[in-house]
């Protein structure tokens, strides 16, 4: 009798989860441990403890890092298509973590900007954490301000999976380059210290830069996105996505690619290869 009595008890707990589980997916679990030192404020020490931990969980990544798994050898594919597919399975979990998080910040940006604009009171957990993303993103800002706010959610924005996959593939060979293999760098990405990376065989005599080496593929996601949301370099790809905000269209791969002309010296031979591959691969990047 008892064990019938808790067989039914078990049964009538699992109709109540599955009926809830809809409701609590809908709030993300925050990841507290999973920001990088970079990305560690280091405006909140004059914080209480339960302030403190409001400004973590605002800046957290709302997904787990994927299960770490070393790089596949794509040059054993013999199909074409299955190697592209199995490119884009390897690397796609890293993009949607950094996408995903990117939305979050985004969403509670535009609600301190809604805000600001009906003249709502910020509190100061807020306000900790919109400085927090200013040093982030690289903005040096002493007062902020409409303007300032503006130029953050120029930054604070996702990059579509396609670009970022076509990107990978066409800088690393889908996969198979001597970058990728040995130090997980899908996108070309120097960096300028001694020791921090891997010497180009193409490295000119007096040149001093090195290919950047990375501990695992989720690395060298983040070190990307970070570059495109972040350096001068790339204000064209940042306008031409704030303007399709702005317009209410999608933000599609393709034309942000427009703005990738100072990534590669070819320019827009580079941009027109890269759009190219986006339209030809559109199938397999969709699945």
């Amino acid at each position: 009798m008892l064990l019938k009595k808790i067989i039914i008890l078990l049964f009538w707990l699992l109709v109540v989860v599955a009926a809830l589980s809809p409701f609590t997916e809908l709030e993300p679990v925050k990841q507290l441990d999973s920001l990088e030192e970079w990305q560690k404020p280091s405006r909140i020490t004059a914080l209480n403890d339960a302030d403190k931990k409001k400004v973590l969980q605002r800046l957290a990544y709302t997904q787990s890092a994927p299960v770490f798994s070393r790089l596949p050898d794509f040059n054993q594919y013999t199909d074409v298509t299955e190697k592209k597919r199995a490119f884009f399975n390897y690397l796609r979990p890293y993009v949607k973590r950094e996408n995903a998080r990117l939305r979050s910040l985004r969403a509670q940006l535009l609600d301190i900007q809604e805000k600001k604009q009906k003249r709502l009171r910020i509190s100061l957990e807020e306000y900790a954490f919109l400085y927090s993303l200013y040093d982030e993103f690289r903005m040096e800002v002493a007062e902020t301000d409409e303007t300032m706010l503006e130029e953050l959610l120029k930054r604070v924005d996702i990059i579509p999976d396609t670009l970022v996959l076509m990107q990978a593939a066409n800088e690393s060979a889908w996969g198979t380059s001597r970058f990728a293999v040995e130090g997980y760098n899908f996108f070309g990405q120097w960096c300028f210290r001694e020791g921090c990376g891997l010497i180009p065989n193409s490295r000119l005599e007096g040149q001093s830069h090195e290919v950047a080496k990375f501990d695992n593929p989720g690395a060298s996601i983040k070190s990307y996105f970070y570059n495109l949301n972040t350096f001068h370099t790339y204000e064209g790809l940042r306008a031409i996505r704030a303007r399709l905000r702005d317009e209410g269209k999608p933000v599609r791969g393709e034309m942000l690619a427009a703005g990738l002309g100072s990534y590669s010296e070819r320019g827009d031979e580079y941009i027109a290869e890269i759009s190219g591959m986006i339209r030809f691969n559109r199938k397999l990047l969709e699945e």
